[in-house]
């Protein structure tokens, strides 16, 4: 969306015209169909947000967006920036109103939150969370007291061991701004997980599935389109580790090949993975997972699933890989499985 859009204050045009992209950040849009389908697709969502007694509102609020989305530097940023800001334009369309189900957003898929608001009076309201950060959980309710600046808050208190932890409930347009003081532990919730974000109000969660992309498992559209062919339905399984994304990195004694490792909180030794790529289009995949059945002795089993689109390498593991073999939980046998 060009700035000419939201300078002219009239909620009318359409996305900016890829003929004339200037900056690097609209270049990098422009170069990807998916992020202009995301591009055309916000366009049209903020051209109905902005109409009517909030429009002033909604374009300071695009503005701020815009900076936000400009400070990105690779596609799998843009990917994510614009994924949470559909989600944000896509819901809460009707009247303002505390009461009700709200989910945060959360493009990852790996830090989900849900947030039920009662029993709302001018003083206070009622809530409960149910979030989650990898395979660790947290939930916690309590009241809420408006104060003068028209905000909800919440300190914890020693029976329950949260008097470390406040809350702050901040209505901000169609949406709900939650402000965390205190680490996870000061809140009562598992490793990692936290309630602070942005919420929308939604009967169930809004947030489109994970991909690749958005992750930063992967640079590129294209990248994501071809591992998601090459694994086909274990696609999903192979996003669903991806809590954690460490830096990529530069195989050792495969010189361009870049390495991404990922696992989930909580569940690190047996729910992981690595991929890694060329830029001529070269993927090895592997993907470590608990399998239901026990080897010898009753052992449980990781299996160790290998993918690759490399004819040479479809009965190896490349060195990085093959580094990471046993590395499974203790009481774990690691099994590999050559996929086709």
């Amino acid at each position: 969306m060009s700035a000419a859009f939201l300078a002219s204050g009239i909620a009318a045009a359409a996305s900016f015209d890829c003929g004339k992209a200037a900056s690097a950040t609209e270049k990098r849009i422009c170069a990807s169909p998916r992020l202009s389908s995301m591009d055309t697709q916000l366009t049209a969502l903020y051209q109905k947000r902005a109409t009517g007694a909030d429009a002033a509102a909604w374009r300071d609020d695009q503005r701020a967006w815009l900076r936000e989305r400009n400070q990105c530097s690779d596609a799998a940023c843009l990917a994510r920036v614009y994924g949470e800001r559909l989600v944000v334009l896509e819901n809460g369309a009707g009247p303002f109103d505390w009461q009700g189900k709200w989910w945060r957003v959360d493009a990852s898929g790996q830090y989900g939150s849900a947030l039920t608001i009662s029993k709302v009076s001018p003083r206070s309201m009622q809530f409960a969370f149910d979030a989650f950060a990898g395979a660790n959980s947290g939930a916690l309710e309590g009241n809420a007291a408006f104060g003068a600046d028209q905000a909800a808050h919440y300190t914890g208190n020693a029976s329950d061991a949260t008097q470390n932890c406040a809350l702050t409930f901040t209505r901000k347009l169609n949406r709900i701004e939650v402000a965390q003081k205190g680490d996870w532990g000061d809140c009562g919730a598992g490793a990692g997980v936290l309630f602070e974000g942005t919420y929308v109000a939604a009967a169930q969660d809004p947030n489109a599935k994970a991909d690749l992309l958005k992750l930063g498992v992967v640079k590129t559209a294209e990248q994501d389109d071809a591992i998601r062919k090459l694994l086909g339905s274990d696609y999903d399984a192979l996003v669903a580790t991806a809590g954690s994304v460490g830096e990529g990195s530069v195989a050792a004694g495969m010189p361009g090949v870049t390495v991404v490792s990922a696992f989930v909180r909580g569940i690190a030794c047996d729910t992981k993975s690595t991929v890694m790529y060329d830029a001529s289009g070269h993927y090895w995949v592997a993907l470590w997972s608990p399998q239901p059945q026990s080897g010898k002795g009753g052992t449980s089993i990781t299996e160790l699933r290998y993918y690759t689109n490399v004819a040479a390498d479809k009965k190896k593991l490349p060195g990085p890989i093959a580094a990471q073999r046993n590395q499974v939980c203790p009481s774990e046998q690691e099994v590999v499985r050559m996929m086709p």
